[in-house]
């Protein structure tokens, strides 16, 4: 690795690192959840602009746990890949029944929309359904990167590390 991504030394550049990755995933869910508050879970036309609210924070969150994928890459960290990995299953999961619900609320909901109205339910129902589907994709794959990280000592140079005749000169020592 270059000495851009040797984290093993520095620990102040590790924290803020962290830190950063934590705020960049847990700031937009609480800044929707400030919008989304009181619970109204009954309400059919409240779960569905909580959709649309929560399926326009995702990005933050996606480039944070992106953030600690390459931490766990660059530490050649497993538990850190696999808790990422966990995590990003989790939003698959909930992004999975999330569209599930939505498709059914938005279906339900279109009956009671007016007229003047059915243009822009329409597209919103059809850019929440796009953004939930590409991020319930893109956490997909993350959290299948994440559970094949390699194992601490494979390397591209081979299983153990070992050198190949064709990576050049190691040490030379005296002429």
């Amino acid at each position: 690795m270059s000495d851009l991504l040797d984290l093993h030394d520095d620990p102040t550049v590790r924290r803020v690192l962290y830190l950063g990755a934590i705020l960049m995933v847990a700031v937009p869910f609480l800044q929707a959840a400030s919008q989304l508050w009181p619970l109204r879970l009954s309400n059919i036309q409240w779960r569905f602009g909580a959709a649309n609210a929560l399926s326009s924070v995702l990005l933050l969150p996606y480039m944070g746990l992106s953030v600690l994928v390459l931490m766990s890459r660059a530490l050649e960290s497993r538990a850190l890949a696999r808790t990422v990995g966990a995590i990003s299953a989790l939003c698959t999961f909930g992004l999975l029944g999330s569209l599930t619900l939505f498709a059914l609320d938005a279906l339900q909901l279109k009956k009671i929309v007016t007229s003047a109205m059915m243009n822009a339910f329409n597209t919103t129902a059809f850019r929440v359904g796009l953004v939930t589907a590409l991020f319930m994709l893109a956490f997909a794959l993350m959290s299948m990167a994440c559970f094949t990280t390699p194992r601490r000592g494979h390397t591209a140079r081979g299983k153990t590390g070992e050198k190949h005749a064709d990576d050049g000169p190691g040490l030379i020592v005296g002429r």
